[in-house]
């Protein structure tokens, strides 16, 4: 067996075969029988090579229903244990990536709450199907053996033991949290914290900035962070695909910082307007690139959580700005206020040398590219070829679909 399954256990373990961390307790409900019958089953059910149950798909598709595995009947032997789409067509791929794969085609990279839900939903549809399949297959390869059907009792008995690896298969892929991507949620996450940070930071000092300006000056200077946004988010459409997610990024924390120096070390209420109008511009980028970024970056069960984030971020902003102004809205200290966006950019460009590209754009420009699979590997936390180019065709399929998506549009 491959290393990835892990060792070889003993105990309630039927045959001392590799179960990947099952319990004793799930071990305790696992059918008995022949050590290679499970290991095969297993074969079967979790998507590795083996030309014997290729062989013995063959033969017990002579008698399956349309659209299941009719692509075996044509006499074609299939040298690998495979998964079946909706349309009935084959995939080498375990239920559980198909579920992932259909997900990433049916919303590409978008981020929307209730993914992850969505996202285990469809990965259970998939693992139900595979383990119906696996019944039935295995019925008609014991009829086609010894003339003989499967008991009520035993198709039960080896449905519930596809299910049994299956779940334990739905552990493995629980969510992994990587250092690059909290490094990216870091980043992407304070660009909208100063969105609304600095959207709310001008309500509270507006009494003791330059106390000598009018009503009109001080509102122009407010409205200037309005008038900025849409540029940003304008310009932001373009320099995320000629840029790269990164650079733009890189970009968009580099206006803030500019956008912070000036309105910090303004010497008039015309400085201040200038300096709301770059940080608004920076505002809007950050409010079209950061979602893309993420949602780009998070792996399908984090994608929902991820999605939430952006506006969590944006409100944690409001929120500590008003909380900031209690002690610094005074005459001596308003500039202390207005320099958390420096501190705050500053803190991103340290980032930036562990900052990774989005894999998903470096793939639509070079799908052999070798710097998108590196950063795949380091992102998903993988450690084996064939898992990362696994992650690398959902990428390029998602990519797709989005493309044939919009050209129907």
């Amino acid at each position: 067996m491959p290393s990835e399954y892990g060792p070889r256990r003993e105990g309630n373990n039927p045959g001392g075969i590799p179960m990947n961390g099952i319990t004793d307790e799930r071990q305790r409900l696992l059918p008995h029988g022949n050590g290679n019958d499970i290991m095969g089953n297993r074969q079967q059910i979790m998507g590795t090579s083996t030309t014997e149950y290729g062989a013995a798909v063959t033969l017990a598709s002579k008698s399956q229903p349309n659209g299941m595995v009719n692509m075996a009947s044509r006499g074609t032997m299939l040298t690998k244990s495979y998964s079946v789409h909706a349309n009935g067509s084959a995939s080498y791929l375990t239920p559980l990536q198909l579920g992932r794969h259909e997900l990433y085609e049916m919303v590409p990279f978008t981020a929307v709450f209730g993914m992850q839900q969505k996202e285990r939903n469809i990965s259970r549809a998939f693992a139900s199907y595979a383990a119906d399949l696996d019944s039935m297959e295995a019925d008609q390869l014991s009829f086609s053996q010894n003339n003989k059907r499967m008991s009520e009792a035993e198709l039960n008995s080896r449905r519930s033991y596809t299910s049994l690896l299956l779940l334990d298969e739905f552990e493995m892929d629980a969510v992994l949290v990587t250092t690059p991507l909290i490094i990216a949620i870091f980043v992407a996450g304070i660009s909208q914290f100063l969105v609304g940070y600095n959207t709310s930071v001008m309500n509270s000092p507006s009494s003791v900035v330059f106390q000598g300006h009018n009503t009109f000056q001080w509102s122009v200077a407010v409205s200037a962070f309005a008038v900025g946004g849409p540029f940003g988010a304008i310009m932001a459409g373009s320099l995320v695909d000629t840029r790269g997610r990164r650079g733009a990024l890189t970009i968009n924390t580099y206006t803030f910082l500019g956008g912070g120096i000036l309105q910090t070390f303004a010497t008039n209420m015309l400085f201040i307007t200038i300096a709301r109008f770059i940080i608004g511009f920076a505002s809007g980028f950050s409010s079209v690139l950061v979602p893309i970024f993420l949602g780009e970056l998070a792996p399908p069960t984090l994608r929902g959580t991820l999605g939430t984030l952006t506006q969590f971020c944006l409100v944690t902003g409001i929120f500590v700005s008003d909380l900031l102004a209690f002690p610094l809205a005074t005459e001596s200290s308003w500039r202390i206020l207005f320099s958390v966006t420096i501190i705050l950019s500053v803190a991103q460009i340290a980032c930036f040398p562990f900052l990774i590209e989005s894999p998903r754009w470096l793939l639509h420009r070079d799908k052999k590219s070798r710097r998108a699979r590196s950063i795949i590997k380091k992102l998903r936390g993988l450690r084996h070829d064939h898992e990362i180019e696994t992650e690398v065709n959902h990428f390029i399929s998602a990519s797709h679909a989005q493309s044939c998506g919009d050209a129907e549009e």
